[in-house]
């Protein structure tokens, strides 16, 4: 039975205070959530580490981000919602953006509307250890003093904010038989939002492109103003099917080499991601890895089995010392303890080969999914140096 190809990454970083809730007046409150032993641990959503992916992509020249005039607000009055231009969707070309591609979308000026399921599935981010409600007092006091010395009041505008530095897990599910199509429905004769406004859907049909090869034309109308929307370039119609008065349009991307460099650029992007925050840029970058490939087989995720043991990992050791007296050699047998301070993690339920965090080295151990077929799956750990992990 074919399953598809998956990459699975458990991945754990050290970070500080990273995602701020709405809060209420002077009090700054970080997102938290409880647990099933009762506490509450901090959390980073999914939403602001795609937002922070995007941002690192985008700063590496990894990833371009779409332009605005491809984005249109659809909706009445205040229900108003930010998405992807509908031309932007029929011709194909929102394939050339990885957001789109790697994320999903919603289309809601169409009929019928148009999702994306996000083949880059992301968790939550989770500390490893609770919240201890520790926070700090701070005050605009350098302009405040500044504003005195003319007013003669002092308004510095105290403000606590919620701190919490420690380690925290999530895991990355990339569907990659997913990465590089999309599906698009679209009736006849429906209105659709367009940034020109609304038009009505005349005709969909297949035409002769410049290079000899079938090509999508969308013909829309409204009033006496016509226009034609053409298949992209960058995309192959892979399939076109009418059935219930609903055109079916399945578009992939040409260049198959082109979804293996998105895949491995989104990879190099996670490996150095970055988070910019009140002034501050965390380095969120893995500590330790736990990366899965897995071909025609259920993946699995090992983040339930992955523990934060201790910040000390013990070493034992037995020393002989020899002397030499007067009546005869004496030998002494100390017994040593020697204790590193580095953070112990601990993983149940799999035995996997340990090796030191490289990016080269994660991005040639996920390069071997590409060829393969049939039933396969292999695991492996990568760990910074400055823990250590048991197995």
């Amino acid at each position: 039975m074919k399953m598809g190809k998956y990459v699975v990454l458990d991945i754990v970083f050290h970070g500080n205070s990273l995602n701020y809730d709405q809060g209420s007046g002077n009090y700054q409150e970080l997102k938290k959530i409880t647990k099933w032993d009762g506490r509450q641990y901090t959390l980073v959503s999914r939403y602001a580490i795609r937002y922070s992916l995007l941002e690192t992509a985008q700063n590496m020249n990894l990833f371009k981000l779409t332009e605005a005039e491809n984005l249109i607000k659809a909706g009445k009055g205040e229900n108003k919602v930010i998405q992807p231009a509908t031309e932007f969707l029929l011709t194909g070309d929102i394939l050339q953006y990885p957001e789109f591609d790697l994320f999903g979308y919603l289309i809601t000026d169409t009929t019928p509307q148009n999702f994306r399921t996000a083949p880059i599935k992301i968790s939550h981010a989770v500390s490893m250890t609770p919240f201890m409600y520790d926070a700090h007092f701070n005050a605009n006091i350098g302009l405040a003093n500044r504003m005195r010395k003319m007013h003669g009041e002092m308004e510095p505008n105290p403000f606590t904010m919620e701190e919490h530095e420690t380690y925290y897990q999530y895991t990355v599910v990339v569907d990659i038989e997913n990465i590089g199509e999309i599906e698009v429905y679209i009736q006849p004769k429906k209105d659709v939002t367009i940034q020109d406004g609304k038009f009505k859907v005349e005709s969909i049909e297949k035409v002769s492109g410049l290079d000899g090869g079938e090509k999508l034309s969308i013909k829309l109308k409204k009033s006496r103003n016509e226009k034609e929307l053409l298949q992209s370039d960058l995309v192959e119609l892979s399939e076109f099917t009418e059935f219930d008065d609903v055109y079916a349009i399945k578009y992939r991307l040409k260049d198959n080499e082109k979804i293996k460099e998105r895949i491995l650029n989104f990879i190099r992007a996670l490996m150095n991601l970055k988070r910019s925050i009140k002034g501050r840029e965390e380095d969120l970058s893995p500590k330790l890895l736990i990366a899965g490939i897995y071909s025609d087989c259920p993946y699995k995720t090992y983040k339930d089995k992955l523990a934060l043991v201790d910040e000390y990992v013990e070493e034992a050791y037995d020393e002989i010392e020899e002397n030499e007296t007067e009546n005869g050699r004496i030998l002494k047998v100390k017994h040593k303890t020697n204790k590193t301070r580095k953070p112990l993690f601990e993983i149940n339920g799999l035995k996997a080969a340990i090796d030191v965090l490289d990016d080269e080295k994660i991005l040639s151990f996920i390069e071997k999914i590409f060829d393969k077929e049939g039933e396969y799956k292999d695991v492996k750990i990568f760990k910074d140096e400055s823990i250590e992990v048991q197995i």
